[in-house]
């Protein structure tokens, strides 16, 4: 009796310690499809505003339904000899729009819209761009990689913390945006209206070779409280400029 009980013992220590040695598993959660649509687009152009309601509509519908489908507005600036100066442009962003251009061997013009690096549509064009937001859904996870990150905001400044699950041909993006504003234009194509425009881009960095993980300050803008802002990691492609991972923070 005193035999058998001492082999069951053994045999319990052992599933026992069987149990307590399994490899851990990984927590971080497994790539998925994701889509950034970036509109460049412009105050003083009267074709703009239903493509920045188009984007607003998009990507608020696509946040109800729990997609992941981010959309940016670069706000470029030639339009601004023509009549109205928009607070919201930069010559930045007209160069990364006739980047796009170049590679994808297009005009430069406005609203356009350049869907995951890869794609380039009118920005009103909403057939299109749901076609578009589809197929890229329809993608293997293998297709995409992990990002995420965390934010400290200060007085005048924003830190940016983000780690990447691989290293590979990437850049990191990161785009401070105002999630809304108001202007009333008082010249130019759209003298007399009210704009809304919505997830506009006011400062923009890139990390060339992000490694895993990293870090970057991002300045906030004067008379922007930290809570009418928000924060979108993306991972781009260098070969192709394939947007291949983002997560807004």
């Amino acid at each position: 009796m005193n035999h058998l009980l001492l082999s069951l013992f053994f045999l319990i220590a052992t599933v026992y310690g069987s149990i307590n040695t399994l490899p851990e598993t990984s927590t971080r959660p497994a790539p998925k499809s994701v889509v950034v649509l970036e509109l460049f687009t412009s105050q003083g152009c009267s074709s703009c505003p239903p493509a920045d309601k188009a984007l607003q509509e998009l990507t608020q519908q696509a946040a109800r339904s729990g997609q992941a489908v981010y959309g940016l507005s670069f706000h470029v600036d030639y339009w601004n000899r023509l009549g109205w100066q928009d607070p919201f442009s930069t010559k930045q962003f007209t160069d990364r729009q006739r980047q796009y251009d170049r590679v994808l061997q297009t005009q430069t013009y406005t609203p356009q819209l350049v869907i995951n690096g890869k794609q380039n549509v009118i920005g009103g064009q909403r057939g299109r761009i749901q076609q578009a937001i589809q197929a890229i859904q329809k993608q293997p996870a293998s297709a995409f990689v992990d990002i995420d990150g965390s934010l400290t905001h200060n007085a005048d400044r924003v830190t940016v913390k983000y780690e990447l699950s691989a290293v590979g041909p990437y850049r990191v993006n990161i785009a401070l945006v105002q999630k809304e504003a108001h202007t009333a234009v008082r010249n130019g194509e759209n003298s007399g209206r009210t704009l809304v425009n919505t997830n506009i881009v006011r400062e923009f960095k890139t990390v060339d070779k992000p490694g895993t993980s990293g870090d970057v300050v991002l300045s906030l803008p004067n008379n922007l409280k930290a809570e009418q802002t928000a924060v979108l990691l993306y991972v781009q492609r260098t070969d192709n400029q394939q947007i291949v991972g983002a997560k807004q923070l």
